[in-house]
């Protein structure tokens, strides 16, 4: 028991690591992208579509490396991924073409997909406590996710446009060299079934959890690009000069906003862990709802608070959702089933950036946006009303004194 211990705590290590750094990586371009219309002397649109296919691979990619993650074992995967995306990252810093940037930031794409179909599937076959595990490790992509601009822009401007790709890069290589050391001597194995595992989930309530997440899923992605989309600017409206005349005091602000509303994933996984994972996932699309609604009303320094329990309300289904998927999922289907998870996530984010183009009026701002991401929330609360139920069981008197 010792040892599945120790395993799992060090599979909870990589993962979070490799969450982390899959925010950063993926973004890193984003802010660099700002350096080389300079340094190229090529315009931004330009320039921006050279990530257009790596940000569809991510998608793509997905269910073929949750496939290989049953296939060929998770942990065999994440070392790929970690080397892979690495040197990706690296290769981008090296190129001297915008053909050659967009060959590496196609890879970034390709290797990245591998993450959270895998990673998941990973944590939780490893996890004793499945809610926890993924919420934990769910915060250190938002730390990822806040800390992505900062990163490229800081080592871009210490050192060159460059640095800010090789560096990061070769962290994760080195992670990934590590990763398979661990392997190579056996304190981190594919483990043949769950450290915890549950009884299989009846083909009915199989194919009705199915409809249910898929159609929460899209749903959901949709309306966090939309939200994500349109929060610097609804902040610049709301506050203007009051963040200061410059875009630090804004980017800040945001970073602030994402780095609370993270925190709220202990919370889905706590409510996870004691079998309350439908309850969660309906009350965090009721808070959401209120959410919305408030914030159709509010101006000034209360879009803050607002903004945080959108966020809020946002970060405490995706450990939720995922540990649903892992209920109503065969085991050994799992990495394929969050690679379906995380191709229909990519196909709706675009989505979610058109409906803030479609809606956003000069006269009214975000008013229509908002009725919309209210109405919508009540749709996917519907949706998560349909996921069969999931509470709490009487452990074994074998896993209370274990």
């Amino acid at each position: 028991m010792s040892q599945r211990l120790d395993q799992s705590r060090l599979v909870l290590i990589f993962a979070a690591a490799g969450h982390c750094l899959f925010h950063i990586l993926v973004a890193l371009y984003l802010t660099i992208v700002l350096a080389l219309e300079i340094a190229w002397d090529r315009p931004y649109d330009e320039l921006i579509s050279l990530w257009t296919l790596g940000a569809l691979l991510l998608g793509l990619a997905a269910p073929f490396a949750g496939w290989l993650g049953d296939r060929w074992g998770a942990a065999n995967v994440m070392v790929v991924y970690f080397i892979g995306i690495g040197l990706a990252t690296a290769l981008c810093g090296l190129a001297e073409t915008p053909h050659q940037l967009l060959g590496g930031l196609a890879l970034i794409g390709f290797f990245g997909a591998a993450y959270h179909p895998v990673g998941t599937a990973w944590v939780v076959r490893n996890a004793r406590a499945r809610g926890k595990a993924i919420a934990t490790v769910g915060i250190f992509g938002g730390v990822g996710t806040a800390f992505a601009a900062l990163i490229a822009g800081g080592l871009t401007d210490l050192i060159d446009w460059r640095a800010a790709f090789i560096l990061p890069g070769l962290v994760s290589v080195l992670i990934g060299l590590l990763l398979a050391a661990f392997l190579r001597s056996g304190a981190i194995v594919e483990l043949p079934e769950d450290v915890r595992p549950e009884p299989e989930p009846e083909r009915g309530d199989v194919r009705r959890a199915l409809l249910a997440l898929v159609t929460a899923t899209f749903l959901t992605t949709m309306l966090y690009y939309a939200f994500s989309t349109m929060l610097p600017k609804w902040f610049e409206e709301a506050l203007g000069t009051r963040l200061g005349d410059g875009f630090l005091g804004l980017g800040l602000s945001i970073t602030v906003v994402y780095l609370l509303g993270s925190t709220s994933q202990f919370v889905g996984g706590y409510f996870c862990d004691r079998g309350y994972a439908k309850v969660a996932y309906v009350w965090s699309f009721i808070l959401k709802l209120a959410a919305f609604a408030i914030a159709y009303s509010v101006g000034g320094w209360l879009v803050l608070p607002v903004a945080v329990i959108v966020v809020f309300a946002f970060d405490i289904a995706a450990p939720v959702e995922n540990v649903l998927i892992a209920r109503f999922t065969p085991s050994h289907r799992r990495g394929l089933a969050y690679g379906i998870r995380n191709g229909l996530a990519i196909a709706a984010a675009p989505l979610g950036v058109e409906l803030v183009a479609w809606l956003y009026n000069p006269a009214s701002g975000f008013d229509n946006l908002f009725l919309v991401l209210a109405v919508s929330s009540v749709i996917v609360m519907l949706a998560a009303m349909a996921v069969p139920s999931d509470r709490p069981r009487r452990r074994p008197a074998s896993a209370l004194t274990s």
